[in-house]
């Protein structure tokens, strides 16, 4: 249901990009849920996965909208 709310809300394709964030919520759940260990591996991952988020959102022109 969430699912469907995002796609009406923001459109497929932003939606989509989201997706790449549910790694970086099981990290962060599983840290502070299960107490699993902050490992380097899963410290860049999340790094890497926000980055590529970011960078998919950039649009290159500054601020303005472009839509």
């Amino acid at each position: 249901m969430t699912w469907n709310l995002a796609v009406k809300v923001l459109g497929a394709v932003r939606t989509s990009v989201y997706i790449y964030m549910v790694p970086v919520i099981t990290v962060v759940t599983s840290v502070l849920i299960l107490k699993e260990p902050v490992t380097w591996v899963s410290i860049m991952g999340t790094v890497l996965a926000v980055a590529g988020l970011f960078l998919s959102e950039y649009n290159g022109k500054g601020s303005g909208n472009s839509e």
